[in-house]
């Protein structure tokens, strides 16, 4: 029997006759860039835009999407604009690095992020939702809680367990919390600066509070690598290995500049978009209670009431993996992607200039019209294996696609999964009256305002 039924999806602003102007989307787009793009992007392939010499091509189609991500001639570059949009904050790491720079970091930093090794972070993903679901516990039944703050506050427990070891103090973890957030909101200023071929000096709101916080971050950074260094524990987190990875060719170790690029973006990036995966998880199956008690019988039959999750039990949790992959379609963590053309191109059949801005607006592809059947309806078993068989390969793709694909999607799937198997076996989770989340992109994909949802915890699996 079919579980699929149709989500309450948010107000669509943009009537759907007709295109904004490129002025007027720049102003939807600095106000939120889901609610900017109109009908006609869920119809069609590709929308371009020229406007007083400056031209942007908003890309749907895989194939062309394909052609763009998987290019091996240099034809498109992340920057200058990853440069103008984050700063100096994340530096020259993997997030923004190109060439052979990028490929060195790459080839260092893959065998950290093998999927076996991942498995093994399984217990300390489960045990960082402890003190949460103490937390809950002691609220009482239905007490309404905020979920997108529980889950950022989780997966940063999470991070500093497996990632970065216990090298983070109090003081410090929650000015991280608080200013990777504010960090991500302002930087939609830089998107819209860098999209309009504006210089991103120029002021903007939160310009001088984003450059405040990026420096303060690396030196964050900096003193917890510093303590990682003089611990010399030789520990089993990541940020040990890094400092002890060696490159296979040429035995060189990499320079602590760019470890502390790097575990910027851990910071940045790294916790944020696995914990709006989760908030928005948890939303949908507390909209959709059958599917939310489905996934919840096969936790049970996997671990058991209560139960420790184990690395052997992830495989198990078939149908909570094709739940969580179903709300990143929905609500893909990050929702563009953009590039610029370092020489003329031709994508699908549009010619393009040198230096114009292609956007790769995930959102609009994990719902379009031509890609997904019933694109508005809450269908996990559109990830089961016989139908993902025939679907292009760029028509889903919450962690990037082609070579750049994102470094740590692994760490996020099995610990989403993880932290999901431990909620859901611990605790029942309810809409509370009038709540619908609007979806509301800076960088990442969050609810505007937050998310709060009812909790009462199970008789058994709280502990």
């Amino acid at each position: 029997m079919s579980m699929a039924r149709e989500a309450i999806i948010e107000e669509r602003p943009v009537p759907p006759e007709g295109r904004l102007s490129f002025p007027m989307l720049m102003l939807r787009i600095l106000g939120n860039p889901v609610a900017s793009w109109g009908e006609d992007f869920y119809r069609e392939g590709i929308v371009v835009y020229r406007w007083l010499g400056i031209e942007t091509a908003f890309v749907m189609n895989p194939k062309a999407i394909e052609s763009i991500l998987l290019d091996t001639t240099g034809s498109y570059s992340k920057q200058p604009l990853n440069d103008e949009v984050f700063g100096a904050a994340i530096g020259g790491g993997l997030l923004s690095a190109e060439g052979e720079d990028w490929r060195w970091q790459r080839r260092l930093t893959a065998p950290m992020f093998r999927a076996d090794d991942m498995l093994g972070f399984v217990p300390a993903f489960a045990a960082a939702a402890t003190p949460m679901l103490e937390r809950w516990k002691t609220a009482g039944p239905g007490a309404v809680q905020d979920i997108d703050r529980d889950m950022t506050r989780v997966t940063f427990q999470a991070l500093q367990d497996t990632v970065l070891g216990a090298s983070v103090g109090e003081e410090e973890r929650r000015f991280i919390e608080e200013a990777s957030a504010k960090f991500l909101v302002h930087s939609i200023w830089k998107v819209a600066l860098s999209s309009l071929r504006l210089p991103p000096w120029i002021p903007h709101p939160g310009a001088r509070a984003m450059a405040r916080d990026g420096q303060t971050m690396r030196g964050v950074a900096a003193r917890v690598l510093a303590r990682a260094r003089e611990s010399g524990t030789g520990g089993n987190d990541l940020l040990q290995r890094l400092i002890t990875a060696r490159d296979p060719a040429t035995g060189e170790a990499m320079p602590d500049r760019l470890i502390i690029d790097n575990l910027v973006t851990f910071l940045v990036a790294g916790h944020e978009t696995t914990s709006q995966a989760l908030t928005w998880s948890l939303y949908l199956l507390a909209l959709f209670p059958e599917w939310q008690e489905r996934l919840r019988e096969e936790v049970r039959q996997a671990v058991g009431d209560g139960g420790s999750i184990a690395r052997d039990d992830i495989a198990k949790l078939v149908l909570l993996d094709q739940a969580f992959q179903e709300a990143m379609r929905l609500y893909s963590p990050v929702p563009l992607l953009m590039r610029l053309t370092t020489r003329p191109v031709t994508v699908g059949d549009v010619a393009l200039k040198k230096g114009a801005m292609i956007i790769v607006p995930i959102y609009v592809i994990h719902r379009h019209r031509r890609l997904w059947q019933d694109p508005l309806t809450f269908d996990p078993s559109r990830f089961s294996p016989e139908a993902k068989a025939g679907r292009p390969r760029c028509a889903y793709m919450p962690f990037g696609a082609g070579p750049r694909t994102c470094i740590g999607g692994t760490f996020a799937m099995v610990e989403g999964k993880t932290l999901l198997a431990r909620i859901l076996a611990s605790a029942r989770l309810e809409l509370p009256e009038g709540e619908q989340p609007l979806p509301f992109a800076r960088i990442t994909l969050r609810p505007k305002g937050g998310l709060k949802l009812k909790v009462t915890m199970l008789d058994k699996g709280a502990g």
